[in-house]
């Protein structure tokens, strides 16, 4: 399944040379690594393309690279986490596509794909309450902010407590 939208091109994630090279620049970009949920530390590009392929398979989360419809460039990533008739929205921009509307973009795009061909109900967007430009996007895209959520966090120092806002958008 592919998406052209506009200047976005969304296809899922393969096992190429390319886009081992997208998942290594992004797995090492410090801004994803701050903001991502889930440990980046020991992550392993051949590893996170091999989970978002399986992903795929098993349609359980289904993920798409992001890229310039025209050029080709690389820009980023989005995936849809399924859970019944609900979702979770998550993504990532690297640094050279950042501030030029990609995210808010390639989130619509997944956004109006999941509930038209995954037949979801509910999509959530889920961020740490000091990501603004991810309650820009969810803003932008229509989702209202539900609630305030603490949650556990594993990072590099061990376990602590971070706060996330949870967005909400309903398909009707």
């Amino acid at each position: 399944m592919e998406i052209t939208a506009g200047t976005l091109h969304l296809r899922p994630w393969s096992l190429t040379e390319a886009d081992a090279l997208v998942a290594a620049l992004a797995l090492r970009d410090p801004e994803i690594r701050r903001w991502a949920t889930g440990s980046l530390e020991k992550a392993d590009e051949r590893a996170w393309l091999a989970q978002r392929v399986a992903d795929w398979a098993d349609g359980s989360s289904p993920s798409f690279a992001v890229a310039d419809a025209t050029s080709g460039e690389a820009l980023g990533h989005v995936r849809v986490r399924v859970a019944g008739e609900r979702g979770e929205v998550g993504y990532w921009v690297l640094p050279d596509a950042r501030g030029r509307g990609v995210a808010t973009r390639a989130v619509g795009v997944a956004g109006r794909w999941a509930f038209a061909f995954l037949g979801l109900s509910r999509l959530d967007l889920r961020h740490a309450t000091g990501n603004a430009a991810s309650c820009r996007v969810a803003a932008k895209n229509g989702f209202a902010l539900t609630r305030l959520l603490s949650e556990p966090w594993w990072g590099g120092e061990g376990e602590e407590t971070v706060e996330f806002h949870l967005h909400t958008l309903s398909s009707v």
